[in-house]
């Protein structure tokens, strides 16, 4: 009966089942992953006493509920598993990690050729080199490094927890071009290009770490299901150590073995990164994420679209496994908007694309005189009501569309938020521009626009409400 029980935290219960013939168990003691470690008994039929009652260390028996793990097994498991692993932590989190820790082996492996390559680029080991020069030149590198990590923050920073699985995998991609450009700098030092390439393989680099460590931040978020992202980031520093460990050692015997063999350590360069990019796409593949993005709702648009005209069908089991988080995962985007090209010829992307970038949260200056003071009526709650109907189309929303015939030219859609917009109603602004945008891009002309905006706000009065509904009851975080 045992067997079947839940595990309990560190501490004491009642039981009264037999240790022996001659003993009766009190209680028992459980360590923090379920093993039993401590027997509390007292002879059978003695008095309940101080004298009487003895304690034990518990190896486990076949009573215990759950195998009991030895010493290093659980020293082993609280290193680098979260604790209560695996209750505390998503279902994608042990694939991710398995794959994220084959890719991190691959680059520690490589880190140790380039590094190599490097050092012989500045001269170390050639009789006219000096030790200033070759200080130099690292810290010109690592400066362009630091100057493109500026840059790229200031671009992308604010895309980076939306797309967090695309950027991952644009981060990796970008490790790989920078440790390409510093293998092959000390080949280009005759011609005076190597400070170039190191330094074109710093700023390749530095773009990896601001984009991975930002995304892993994210990606802690998500992992995390019991508020202990702390102890998973720890954890994940400590499997990051191990790898390191693991990886230098190898890295060190294959520098020694390739040593003055050049095609070789191009071979296993070319090697190692092939293996590095399948597992950081099967990486980006384990993730199976509920939040949405925009890329995720114009897909969920689309699919909902198609079931308009059955609506009964939106609840089946297919269309819902279909449509679900783990389902679009399958086959969501690899790389971020515009970059999946990279992965040509391995890779295609087919998802729906953004056909007029959508500009959530722009200034209403950006608009022309008249959309400024239409934005204006329209942002009021009290703006005027329709004279047939009383409906007022705009009032109570707190964010106004702007496209005309000059942004078209653009291909933009302004959304302007009221400053008092909630996540709910930028998700709601973000959806009716989506539709905005998609009817614009196949027409021209003011008057089929304001037809096309017509159309999306009947849209949205109608389908809006149960279109948030049935993607909650796909298992999207609405």
């Amino acid at each position: 009966r045992e067997g079947r029980r839940e595990p309990t935290p560190r501490g004491s219960r009642q039981s009264p089942t037999r240790v022996s013939k001659r003993r009766v168990r009190v209680a028992s003691e459980y360590a923090p992953d379920g093993s039993r470690s401590r027997t509390w008994s007292i002879p059978r039929g003695a008095e309940f006493s101080e004298e009487n009652i003895s304690s034990a260390d518990d190896a486990g028996d076949g009573a215990a509920f759950r195998a009991p793990a030895s010493t290093l097994t659980r020293w082993f498991a609280r290193m680098f598993l979260p604790e209560d692993y695996p209750n505390s932590v998503s279902d994608d989190y042990a694939a991710f990690q398995a794959w994220d820790t084959a890719q991190g082996l691959c680059s520690y492996v490589r880190g140790s050729l380039t590094t190599k390559a490097l050092l012989e680029g500045v001269g170390v080991g050639a009789t006219g080199a000096t030790a200033a020069s070759a200080a130099a030149q690292f810290i010109a590198r690592d400066m362009c490094g630091m100057v493109g990590g500026l840059v790229f923050t200031l671009a992308k920073g604010r895309h980076l927890d939306a797309e967090a699985k695309q950027w991952r995998l644009f981060a990796d991609l970008a490790n790989n071009v920078g440790m390409a450009m510093e293998l092959a700098a000390p080949l280009a030092n005759d011609r005076g290009w190597f400070l170039a390439l190191a330094c074109a393989g710093s700023v390749a680099r530095s773009l990896c770490g601001c984009a991975a460590g930002a995304t892993r931040a994210a990606l802690t978020q998500h992992f995390a299901r019991a508020r202990n992202a702390a102890d998973i980031a720890a954890k994940e520093g400590s499997q990051e150590t191990a790898v390191t460990l693991v990886g230098m050692t190898l890295g060190v015997a294959v520098t020694t073995t390739t040593d003055g063999k050049t095609a070789w350590q191009w071979a296993v360069f070319v090697a190692l990164t092939v293996a590095h990019v399948y597992c950081n796409v099967r990486a980006v593949r384990s993730l199976v994420i509920d939040s949405l993005n925009r890329e995720r709702v114009r897909r969920l648009l689309a699919r909902y679209d198609e079931t308009l005209d059955e609506p009964s069908a939106r609840g089946s089991d297919k269309v819902s496994a279909e449509n679900s988080p783990r389902g679009l995962a399958k086959d969501e985007a690899l790389l971020p908007v515009g970059m999946n090209w990279m992965l040509w010829p391995w890779y295609r992307y087919r998802g729906a694309r953004e056909v007029r970038s959508v500009h959530l949260g722009a200034p209403v200056g950006s608009a022309t005189r008249e959309e400024t003071i239409d934005l204006l009526r329209r942002l009021r709650d009290d703006g005027p009501a329709d004279s047939a109907s009383g409906h007022r189309p705009w009032g109570g929303r707190k964010y106004a569309l702007a496209s005309s015939r000059a942004h078209a030219r653009r291909r933009r859609t302004r959304v302007v938020l009221r400053v008092d917009a909630a996540t709910a109603d930028q998700l709601e602004a973000y959806v009716h521009a989506a539709l905005v945008s998609c009817a614009i891009s196949k027409r021209n002309g003011d008057r089929i626009v304001a037809r096309s905006e017509a159309e999306a706000d009947d849209w949205m009065r109608r389908h809006y409400d149960a279109f948030i509904a049935t993607i909650a009851g796909w298992g999207w975080d609405t």
